[in-house]
């Protein structure tokens, strides 16, 4: 069984972030299913997802 969760995240280094759905598989006996409560971006992704320049 699959599970369609929302995600955040890009196709390509020029394009912005979007939200979109993923589907995952269904849990099996060994994983661990987590609530994430608060998420941050680290700088470095930024920099690798929107091509950031500082001048």
């Amino acid at each position: 069984m699959f599970k369609t969760i929302k995600a955040i995240g890009t196709d390509a280094a020029a394009n912005p972030l979007t939200t979109f759905s993923i589907k995952r598989r269904g849990l099996q006996d060994n994983d661990v299913e987590m609530d994430i409560l608060y998420c941050g971006i680290c700088h470095s992704d930024l920099h690798q997802a929107c091509c950031l320049i500082v001048k």
